[in-house]
C-alpha cells in the first residue's frame, strides 16, 4: 500500500493506529484473513475522525473502503465454499413433525 501521510502535529494516538495498520496490512499479505482487513478498516475509520485535514480525511476514507471491500470478499467467498448446496428455505423452515 502507500506510504501513510504524516503531519507535524500527529497525537500518539494517530502514531499508533498507522503503526498498527501497517503491521496488520503485513499479516493480511501473509494470510488472508478477513477479520484482519476488518480490523484495518475499523483503524482507518477511527483515523477519519482523529485528523481535522480534509485531504487526509478523504484518503482515510478510500483506504478505509478498499479493506472493508477485502472483508467483504473475503468473507463471503469462505462463507459459499462452506455451505454450498444448502437450500435456505428447507434449512431455515423446516417442517417439524410431532409423534402422536
Amino acid at each position: 500500500m502507500n506510504a501513510p501521510i504524516r503531519t507535524q502535529a500527529e497525537t500518539v494516538e494517530q502514531r499508533l493506529l498507522l503503526a498498527a495498520n501497517q503491521q496488520l496490512e503485513s499479516v493480511f499479505q501473509r494470510d488472508s484473513d478477513p477479520c484482519v482487513a476488518l480490523l484495518i478498516s475499523r483503524n482507518y475509520h477511527l483515523l477519519i475522525q482523529q485528523y481535522p485535514s480534509l485531504s487526509a480525511r478523504l484518503s482515510w476514507v478510500q483506504k478505509a473502503k478498499y479493506w472493508w471491500q477485502q472483508y467483504l470478499n473475503l468473507s463471503t467467498g469462505k462463507r459459499k465454499k462452506m455451505m454450498p448446496n444448502i437450500h435456505y428455505e428447507e434449512w431455515l423452515f423446516k417442517r417439524i413433525d410431532t409423534v402422536a
